[in-house]
């Protein structure tokens, strides 16, 4: 691929990039519609001829790892890992 073929896939992935950003935000919009007509309804969940939608509170445990390291820090670099990735960024 020369510099001009490279010039054009980066122009086709920038406009890929900015239809997908406005795709997101339009389905962002929806699911506001849809949770705040599921809140006025008062339910968790709802259901029409083709779909089920439901939207609920999850609860999770989760590893403070900047509490961790702060206060016990050699059980912290006991089990932390290091990872390594390559990042792509056009600008």
């Amino acid at each position: 691929m020369d510099d001009l073929q490279m010039d054009e896939r980066l122009a086709q992935l920038r406009r890929c990039r900015r239809s997908m950003d406005t795709l997101k935000k339009e389905a962002e919009g929806i699911e506001a519609e849809i949770k705040a007509e599921l809140e006025a309804r008062g339910v968790e969940q709802a259901e029409t001829a083709h779909y089920r939608v439901s939207w609920k509170a999850v609860t999770s445990t989760r590893l403070d790892a900047k509490a961790l390291k702060a206060e016990r820090p050699e059980i912290y670099d006991r089990y932390s890992a290091v990872t390594t990735v390559k990042r792509f960024t056009v600008t």
